[in-house]
């Protein structure tokens, strides 16, 4: 195996796991190091109770016993630094111990049983096409599934379109779970969130326009799906996902990948329905130019990936399938130290303001536009007390979500002089998450 330290971080599943990983990659904070020709293993951690570490360099594949779910771990991949950078650190045995040996034993055997599985299910043309043809129908029967809970959320529409907005103020919380669940059970569950929100919306002040918005977007999936064989296929595939239907992470892989030098330049966490948390982390191609977002999930708040605001990973990254495409996974990445080149950005609102207009042609659910401003300077509103602004070179104005602390804490980093601002746009306001300033990268959130 050619062990760099660039291949050995490339195994692992996030930036922030290679990182940590570098931490404690020093052969004399291990307990023990050994290894023999088909694999290495060392404990570490906690003296009376270490993690147990083990590679196998047959794949390579790795394991541990920390409770760290996301696999390779760090301690994994700080094994693998060790022994690429001090090979001598490493006790050789010829037999392993009972925990090492048994873990080899079970992969040998997996090994062999993929074979036999492998020329078992080896099919002649005819079973590919059959199984091709049942797929298909499997996809045609949800589709029609979808179409029956559609036609009801039309006729739904109608109704409320003709009796007025007014008429969903006495609704209680019985009708909207009701409504919800019925798209669910037609496996609309897109909609069935998008239909969830609606309640919480009338509690503001400007509900009706709020509410007209939420359902205007609702409607047109629906007008969408009326017309799905004239749309382009990426817009066909928008709607299915819109509507609730993923797409495996595995089949999404498999698609055309986009190398670059990707700064990680801001990340949101929202909270979802029950304990469920979102994270969307964005990063900006270096020579590309294009914005991609990896989203992320986690029950209780805690996440298995890590990213570090500011940091450039060098990596190639597939997007899923979209007219306008933002979502990524990556392919493989590993974590660079160099300067990255911020050479693309807004230094004027009317291009901006241009590029998002035909974003929302190609794209009319879009809800999160990406940008870098250049050259503006942030500023209080003058019309509103405790907001802020951003100015460009041509005096034009630009609203944030930015209020209280940090609308200050930018004015006061800017100097009031021209800085780069990384954010996004809801369509309303520009929530700023970083900033370049004379050249160094801060963090805002």
């Amino acid at each position: 195996m050619n062990l760099t330290p660039q291949k050995i971080k490339s195994y692992a599943p996030d930036p922030g796991t290679a990182q940590r990983a570098t931490g404690i990659a020093h052969a004399q904070i291990w307990h023990s190091l050994e290894g023999n020709g088909r694999a290495i293993w060392g404990t570490y951690g906690y003296a009376l109770d270490p993690f147990k570490v083990s590679v196998d360099f047959e794949g390579p594949a790795f394991r541990c016993t920390c409770p760290v779910r996301r696999k390779p771990c760090k301690h994994a991949i700080a094994l693998l630094l060790v022994f690429a950078k001090n090979n001598d650190a490493f006790k050789v045995v010829t037999d392993p111990p009972e925990w090492v040996g048994t873990w080899l034993e079970k992969r040998d055997e997996k090994g062999r049983k993929k074979q036999n599985i492998t020329i078992e299910i080896k099919r002649t043309p005819a079973e590919e096409k059959a199984l091709s043809e049942k797929r298909k129908a499997n996809r045609d029967k949800r589709l029609k599934n979808m179409e029956g809970g559609l036609e009801e959320l039309e006729s739904w529409l109608a109704n409320l379109f003709r009796q007025g907005l007014a008429t969903l103020e006495n609704h209680s919380a019985e009708y909207w779970n009701d409504l919800q669940s019925r798209m669910a059970d037609a496996s609309l569950t897109g909609i069935s969130r998008r239909l969830r929100q609606l309640p919480l919306l009338m509690s503001k002040d400007d509900w009706h326009e709020l509410l007209l918005a939420a359902l205007g977007d609702i409607y047109l999936i629906v007008r969408g799906f009326r017309n799905m064989e004239n749309l382009p296929e990426p817009l066909q595939d928008d709607l299915l996902s819109l509507s609730g239907m993923n797409f495996k992470k595995a089949e999404v892989l498999e698609g055309p990948g986009v190398s670059d030098y990707w700064l990680v330049a801001g990340q949101t966490e929202s909270q979802e329905e029950g304990n469920l948390t979102a994270r969307r982390t964005w990063l900006v191609g270096e020579e590309t130019k294009q914005n991609a977002l990896v989203l992320d999930f986690a029950w209780g708040g805690t996440f298995e990936a890590s990213y570090k605001l500011g940091t450039v990973v060098q990596g190639e990254v597939v997007f899923y399938p979209s007219i306008y495409p933002q979502r990524v996974l990556f392919k493989n990445f590993t974590p660079v130290d160099r300067p990255f080149d911020l050479h693309n950005g807004y230094a004027e609102f009317s291009a901006f303001a241009n590029d998002y207009a035909e974003a929302i042609g190609r794209f009319p659910w879009l809800q999160q536009f990406p940008a870098f401003l250049k050259e503006v300077v942030p500023a209080r509103d003058s019309l509103r007390d405790d907001n802020f602004v951003f100015v460009d070179r041509a005096n034009k104005q630009l609203t944030t979500s930015a209020n209280g602390d940090l609308g200050w804490k930018m004015v006061a980093m800017s100097g009031g002089r021209p800085s780069s601002f990384f954010g996004v746009w809801d369509g309303q306001l520009f929530q700023p998450l970083s900033a370049v300033i004379k050249g160094q990268f801060r963090t805002l959130t």
